[in-house]
């Protein structure tokens, strides 16, 4: 028989990702073992792209020994676990997102104006960019031609702009 705290120990070092998400509005997981602090929640149900959704019954705290997230919401009918990028901004982090990576860097990090090509306020927990009217007055284009193959880079990168504003930039 295996002792209970070496039991919870394995549990928690097995691979369990989470996917750091734009279209979350809330950090949740269906691993309710990768959660501390636990408190039963009537939070209400949370709806899923594919139409059907699930109940929110626990809230907790999720941490890797870096990060800390704390209210994060247990529905078991989820299929991944799931960071909010409104809320890790909301706690003071920033994300930024690469063609290979998501990286969440401490809070106070000061990128450079001239590194900034659009800025987009949240909005509740969106980002909202106006493809009009957000170019600083010395950027002349911010990419020549959108191919097949660099529209959901660029979708993503440009706060899920739709096609046809991705295409204005041509």
């Amino acid at each position: 028989m295996i002792p209970l705290f070496v039991q919870e120990q394995l549990r928690r070092n097995v691979a369990r990702p989470w996917y750091v998400e734009s279209d979350s509005s809330r950090h949740m997981t269906r691993d309710v073992s990768q959660l501390h602090n636990i408190q039963n929640f009537n939070g209400g149900y949370v709806s899923f792209a594919r139409g059907d959704g699930g109940k929110i019954t626990q809230r907790g705290t999720v941490s890797n020994g870096v990060l800390s997230f704390e209210n994060v919401n247990y529905a078991p009918e989820l299929k991944h676990s799931l960071l909010s990028v409104s809320q890790i901004c909301d706690k003071g982090y920033s994300t930024h997102f690469t063609n290979k990576e998501c990286l969440i860097l401490k809070p106070c990090i000061v990128i450079p104006d001239e590194w900034i090509l659009v800025k987009s306020k949240q909005e509740g927990n969106a980002y909202i960019i106006d493809m009009n009217n957000n170019l600083p007055e010395q950027v002349t284009c911010v990419f020549s031609n959108v191919s097949e193959h660099n529209t959901m880079l660029w979708h993503r990168r440009l706060g899920h702009a739709n096609t046809k504003n991705l295409n204005r930039l041509e």
